[in-house]
């Protein structure tokens, strides 16, 4: 059978999908992640590299210090000061995901909403969630086709994901 062939994240492709992926020139960079964030999907290659590389205001031993908990403070207050990070500021949200996927360990997707009505970084909500690379791939095609709505991420995506993944 060709799953027991294939990496972890590949097996829930089908053979023609999962062939098509390792014949790519991305599979030859070593590995890949796509990463929800609200109702933007990014790649980010290998989270950790992006995340060390990236333009982050900590130096790479303070970033590799930095546990979970951390993370989601980081991405509390920069959701309080830009509640729409994902849609105006791409680069920073994409090394945000990059932070959240690497000290996750497995999270793929994260929802970070800042209510109107906040009055802290306490205030914005994070949920994150571990989700099937074949549903990632649908989404990033709707995207692709300018067809991804905050509604169809929610639909895909968290009204699926269980509560205990909130953060």
């Amino acid at each position: 059978m060709v799953d027991t062939f294939l990496p972890s994240r590949l097996r829930s492709f089908n053979a023609h999908q999962a062939l098509s992926l390792l014949s790519s020139p991305r599979a030859t960079w070593g590995w890949f992640m796509l990463f929800l964030f609200n109702d933007v999907v990014f790649d980010l290659g290998d989270p950790q590299e992006l995340a060390l590389s990236g333009d982050l205001p900590f130096d790479p031993q303070a970033l590799k210090r930095l546990r979970i908990g951390q993370v989601a403070r980081i991405v509390r207050e920069t959701m309080y000061d830009e509640p729409w990070l994902q849609r105006t500021r791409p680069e920073k949200a994409r090394l945000v995901g990059a932070l959240v996927a690497w000290k996750t360990g497995e999270a793929n997707a994260m929802l970070a909403v800042s209510p109107k009505s906040a009055r802290s970084p306490m205030d914005v909500q994070l949920r994150f969630a571990d989700v099937s690379l074949v549903t990632m791939q649908q989404l990033r095609e709707l995207q692709d086709n300018d067809r991804l709505s905050t509604h169809t991420a929610n639909l895909a995506v968290w009204s699926q994901a269980p509560a205990r993944m909130s953060a």
